[in-house]
Parts: structure tokens; sequence; C-alpha cells
């Protein structure tokens, strides 16, 4: 059975590939679970949990929100919801599934 942080190593490991496609950028924080996300035009978007895989993303209003800006925003969340998804449907990865049958 693996553990939380084995599956949140796979989750970074996977989004970061993702987020190449979109040529966006992942800079890990100081902070544990915190993480910047840097698109080609700038924007800049936080992400965290403190509870896998419950993520937050936070636009960071640097500039002028776009349109462009609302497509990074969804590709990223998809990115994300695909990433988690594909981390908890690994068959090793029961841990996340045992957590929340007892919450």
């Amino acid at each position: 059975m693996q553990t939380t942080s084995n599956l949140i190593l796979e989750f970074e490991k996977l989004f970061r590939q993702k987020l190449q496609l979109n040529n966006c950028r992942l800079k890990k924080k100081r902070q544990e679970n915190n993480y910047e996300i840097i698109t080609p035009a700038k924007d800049i978007f936080l992400m965290y949990w403190s509870d896998f895989p419950e993520i937050i993303l936070i636009y960071q209003p640097i500039g002028i929100r776009t349109k462009q800006t609302i497509v990074y925003e969804r590709a990223i969340r998809d990115h994300i919801n695909f990433c988690v998804s594909s981390v908890q449907d690994k068959p090793n990865s029961s841990l996340i599934t045992l957590e929340k049958e007892q919450n």
C-alpha cells in the first residue's frame, strides 16, 4: 500500500509533465505542499493543499486578467483533476480510498 507522500510525489511528477504541454512552469515554494504555477503569459497561480487530494488553486492578480488567463486556469484545473484521478486509480493507491471511507 502506498503512503500519501508517495502519492503526492507521483501527482507532482505527472502534473509537471501535463503543465509542460501548456509551456507552464511549476515552482515548489518553501512551505510544504505549496506551489507556484507560471504561465507563458506571466500569469501566476498558487496551488496548495492541507489534506491531499483536496487541492486549492488561486489566481494571483499581478496584471490584468485576460481571456488567455481563463484558458490557462481551465487547463490547469483539468490537469489537476486528471492527475489526482490517475494517482487515485492506480491499484496501489488504496490509501486515499480508505481515508475517504473513514471520513
